[in-house]
């Protein structure tokens, strides 16, 4: 364990990554974590075990960031004051440290669009740094041997529009003005919202999910957008699960398909749902790896995804959308009067 005060950033250049320099990591940290704690953190000891966990993946965005050192991609943070805990959960640095240096070279040299970055500090010393092979510029991929005739094709089968329905004939009896412009809008079932919200049982220790399910409707008010309306949460099987992520894996899949099937409510997939084990903050929504899920997985533009963040006893509960083929936002959600 060492304490983020003994620990420097070192910083490279370009996809060439040439040498450019140190910075020391306490003050990045305080500016990520003091939203997270709720305080100042002047005078609190920040202590870091770094996690041999890989995570080469770049932070997205401009420029660039890219963790050198991607063989320790995460780090579990513990902030003490004398003898008070204030906070521990475990992060990757792509998030706590990568993020905010895109932010602060991107002010200082907007004109470089790619930066490398590796930690520096006591043990670890013996921490390979591993410089990626640069893009070639130019490139041209030249395919060998002609086109053959395909045997069969495989076409897309249209889904039939989902039928109309307001917010107010979904039970939802005062919404705000704002809510028909919005592409995306969310009805929680009382039972639902009351489980995710509070009486469903879930780990302190791992990361938990699964599958919400229901009806899509198109927004009457808005008929370019949809009312998600959520009458399950249904917890997955088959599936991965630490205090760092939770995944599915494909017989996830294939047994809320199953089980929606045996259901015969006419329900759809209308997104999944996963928990956080430290508070939520404006600042923490979705990890990268949940954006990644979700993107890659969740391919209807009405699906979404919820996150219940968890802090002992208390829960909050956030519904996420896409935004753009590798971003999420927020969407306003309602409870159904019973």
């Amino acid at each position: 364990m060492s304490t983020a005060a003994a620990i420097e950033v070192e910083l490279f250049r370009s996809d060439d990554y040439v040498h450019a320099g140190r910075l020391p990591l306490l003050p990045l940290l305080r500016g990520v974590l003091q939203p997270v704690v709720g305080q100042p953190l002047e005078g609190a000891t920040i202590e870091l075990s770094f996690l041999p966990l890989t995570d080469r993946t770049p932070v997205r965005g401009t420029p660039s960031v890219i963790n050198l050192r991607g063989s320790h991609g995460y780090v579990r943070v513990r902030i003490v004051r004398g003898d008070t805990v204030l906070y521990q959960h475990p992060h990757a640095l792509r998030e706590i440290v990568g993020r905010p240096l895109q932010e602060l070279l991107g002010e200082r040299l907007p004109e470089e669009t790619h930066w490398g970055f590796g930690i520096r500090g006591p043990g670890l010393e013996q921490v390979a740094l591993v410089r990626p092979k640069p893009v070639v510029a130019n490139r041209v991929e030249i395919a060998v041997g002609g086109p053959r005739r395909g045997l069969f094709g495989i076409e897309e089968v249209p889904e039939p529009e989902p039928p109309v329905a307001t917010l107010q004939e979904l039970g939802v009896a005062e919404p705000t003005a704002q809510a028909p412009s919005e592409p995306v809008v969310v009805v929680f079932h009382t039972p639902v919202h009351q489980a995710l919200g509070g009486t469903r049982s879930f780990s302190h220790e791992v990361e938990e999910g699964g599958f919400l399910t229901g009806r899509v409707h198109r927004n009457g008010e808005h008929l370019d957008g949809h009312v998600v309306e959520v009458t399950g949460a249904i917890p997955a099987e088959r599936t991965g699960a630490s205090l760092l992520h939770f995944t599915f894996t494909g017989e996830s899949y294939l047994r809320i398909g199953e089980s929606l099937a045996a259901r015969d409510r006419g329900e759809s997939l209308l997104g999944w749902y996963h928990t956080h084990l430290f508070p939520a903050t404006s600042r923490f929504g979705l990890s990268s790896a949940d954006v990644d899920l979700h993107t890659t997985t969740f391919q209807r533009p009405w699906q979404v995804a919820a996150l219940v963040n968890i802090d002992g006893a208390s829960r909050v509960l956030r519904v996420y959308r896409r935004e753009g083929p590798d971003t999420m936002t927020a969407v306003p959600y309602w409870v159904r009067e019973p």
